[in-house]
């Protein structure tokens, strides 16, 4: 991987910034504060974003709402653009994260940005979920970083190591190991428990064989039992149904004997009931009575005359009101001139005043026809008088016919009454002759039913008698049905536990065999795998121990020239030692120190890189202030450990000037007003 450029926004000190990096070294120059450092955090940031514990805040700029980071890298030929961003709400959170490839832009979510900043980068994916261990080691480790490791508990310092390493996995495989076969063993003690009881199963299992064979017998008993009742109940039936057959017969006489019985008294109640009609008859034929055809007619031609005569008075009558209502009419328009005249002025046609000599002839005129009126009025008062005494006798007269005929057509009526009267007479006698016959009929076959009956009544008690015997089979038969159903229920549910107990015996059976299997299992993942993983964790540590430890005194001895040696431990502790005395760590100078974290820090470096050399970072080194407390030999030894680093990149933060003289390329930065920027840039050396 080779940085190209990175632009920043409000991050840090920085409000704006657009920084280029050349192939070669680069040194980034300035006093402390300046900056320097940041842009190495925007870079970290850009790749993997906000660690685990890390905050927005210590990157976005007091005050800004949002800021972000642009970075450039070029990787295995692909030209890479990541860009991610911060906004500030309640707190400093990232927003939005996209990468693009060749041109291809896509926006991702900050989980699937660092797998494939992951996967361009060529790290192993199981660092996707951990912090930048395998970047702060193998590309950028602040040098404080470094020192804090060195002087780790040793047991801290290994976790570290074998997570950067990769093969923190051995210890996870023997933790999980102990896991596996803590289970196995606690499986096993639960298994072991469920077998314990098999041979008390077994004893049981025999116990319910025998039970079972015992009631199987008894059933067969209770079945042949029934068999003998069944036959039994069958022949009681047969005989019941014989009877139940004779006593249909006997139900069908009774209802017989008591249809004909009730004929017999319908019978005699009607033959009582024509007597007493006939002896009715006797009395009413008795009566006289005289009709006169001719006159009805007589009465109903007069009847008639007075209605016609009656019809034409109304006729009269209607006119005369009519004329009657004209007069009244004409005498009320004359009236009411009369008092127009009287009281009239002027004419209302030529507006001239009338003369009231025109107007006393002219109401004397009125008064004349008035008059007239009156009279004419008063002759048809009389004659309407009149006429409504005339219509008043002639509707007594018509009223008079009509109740006379009335009368004759009652007396019609009642002659034809007694007519049908003497028909009826001859019809009942006829019916009490044969109500006589039917009597005598019903008599004779009440006597014959009777009789037949009689003989019905030796069934009532055998009847009575298989009835009896019948419940009792019954009762005895229901006894046993119960029995044979509780005995068939008892080995339905005796079978249904020997399977059951058959099943847990085989399955304990099988269980035993499995736990025998486990427990071989158990001894292989507690002793030979367990021991086996350990083996290859130590060779492996071994092997890597003895490359660092090489490396780390070969970088050291560059460093400082003096009598003094460096090796590690098996824990991987830095052993100083001088003429063949160990020095501890803290008795040392500052200077040494920093040589110490520094050759520590180049080993680890070339360490990864051999095992893991695949990954695209390995000709990518920074160095944050690796001559902190150097003497000015040590600075100079610098320029022979740059020269063998042997990076197609090398990024040096760092506030030596003398480091400039080591260096491709400088990039000085200033900060004023507390706002970082490049002061200058000096590239001439740049490859």
């Amino acid at each position: 991987m080779r940085i190209k450029k990175i632009k920043l926004e409000n991050i840090r000190s920085f409000e704006e910034l657009e920084l280029e990096f050349p192939k070669g070294s680069t040194l980034l120059a300035g006093d402390i504060g300046s900056g320097k450092s940041s842009v190495l955090f925007a870079l970290e940031f850009a790749l993997f974003g906000l660690q685990p514990g890390q905050k927005g805040a210590s990157l976005l700029r007091n005050n800004a709402s949002k800021g972000g980071v642009v970075l450039e890298i070029e990787v295995e030929d692909k030209q890479i653009t990541i860009e991610r961003r911060l906004k500030r709400e309640k707190t400093v959170s990232q927003e939005t994260a996209t990468i693009s490839v060749n041109g291809q832009s896509r926006e991702l979510s900050l989980t699937e940005l660092k797998n494939e900043v992951l996967r361009l980068l060529n790290y192993p994916l199981e660092f996707s979920k951990k912090t930048n261990l395998l970047y702060r080691f193998t590309v950028y480790t602040p040098q404080e970083e470094m020192k804090e490791i060195i002087t780790e508990k040793p047991d801290v310092r290994l976790d570290t190591l074998r997570h950067v390493f990769g093969i923190d996995r051995y210890k996870k495989i023997q933790e999980n190991v102990e896991i596996v076969a803590r289970k196995l063993r606690e499986e096993i003690r639960n298994r072991e428990g469920y077998t314990e009881d098999i041979d008390a199963r077994k004893a049981s299992l025999e116990e319910k064989d025998s039970v079972l064979r015992g009631l199987k017998i008894e059933r067969f008993g209770v079945e042949e039992e029934l068999k003998g009742i069944v036959e039994e109940r069958k022949k009681i039936e047969k005989d019941i149904g014989e009877i139940e057959k004779k006593q249909e017969e006997k139900k069908n006489f009774e209802k017989e004997f008591e249809k004909t019985e009730m004929m017999l008294e319908s019978k005699k109640r009607d033959l009582t009931s024509l007597k007493k009609q006939l002896g009715e008859l006797e009395k009413q034929l008795i009566e006289k009575i005289e009709f006169n055809e001719a006159y009805l007619s007589e009465l109903k031609v007069k009847k008639q005359d007075s209605h016609s005569k009656i019809d034409l008075l109304e006729d009269e009558k209607i006119k005369l009101r009519s004329q009657e209502a004209s007069l009244k009419d004409k005498k009320n328009e004359s009236m009411d001139l009369r008092q127009r005249v009287t009281e009239l002025d002027r004419c209302p046609t030529c507006l001239q005043e009338v003369n009231p000599g025109y107007k006393i002839n002219l109401s004397n005129k009125l008064n004349r026809e008035v008059i007239e009126v009156d009279k004419r009025l008063k002759e048809l008062g009389e004659r309407l008088a009149i006429l409504d005494n005339e219509i008043l006798m002639k509707k007594k007269e018509r009223l008079e016919f009509e109740n006379q005929i009335s009368e004759m057509e009652i007396l019609r009526v009642r002659i034809q009454a007694i007519n049908e009267k003497k028909a009826m007479k001859e019809r009942l006698k006829k019916d009490e002759e044969q109500k006589n016959k039917d009597i005598d009929m019903l008599t004779r076959l009440l006597a014959g039913l009777r009789e037949q009956l009689r003989g019905f009544v030796k069934f009532e008690i055998f009847y009575i008698e298989k009835k009896r015997a019948m419940e009792n089979i019954f009762k005895s038969e229901r006894e046993k049905e119960i029995r044979k159903a509780e005995l068939g229920k008892e080995i339905e549910l005796l079978t249904m536990q020997i399977k059951e107990l058959s099943e847990e015996i085989e399955l304990k059976i099988k269980e035993k065999e499995k736990i025998a299997g486990m427990r071989e299992i158990e001894d292989w993942f507690s002793g030979k795998f367990s021991s086996l993983v350990g083996f290859v964790e130590k060779n492996v540590m071994l092997t890597l121990r003895e490359e660092f430890s090489k490396l780390f005194n070969e970088w050291f001895t560059i460093l400082v020239s003096d009598n003094i040696s460096v090796r590690l431990d098996e824990e991987f502790t830095p052993i100083i030692e001088q003429q063949g005395f160990e020095i501890d760590y803290s008795f040392l100078s500052g200077g040494e120190r920093t040589a110490i974290a520094l050759a520590y820090r180049l080993a680890l470096n070339q360490t990864i890189n051999s095992l893991l050399s695949r990954i695209n970072t390995k000709d990518l080194v920074i160095l944050d202030e690796p001559t902190d407390g150097f003497s000015e030999q040590q600075l100079d030894k610098m320029r022979d450990v740059l020269s063998q680093l042997n990076a197609q990149q090398l990024i040096i933060v760092s506030h030596e000037n003398k480091i400039e003289g080591f260096v491709d390329n400088i990039i000085k930065m200033k900060k004023e007003n507390h706002i970082s920027s490049i002061e200058s840039m000096n590239l001439t050396k740049a490859s």
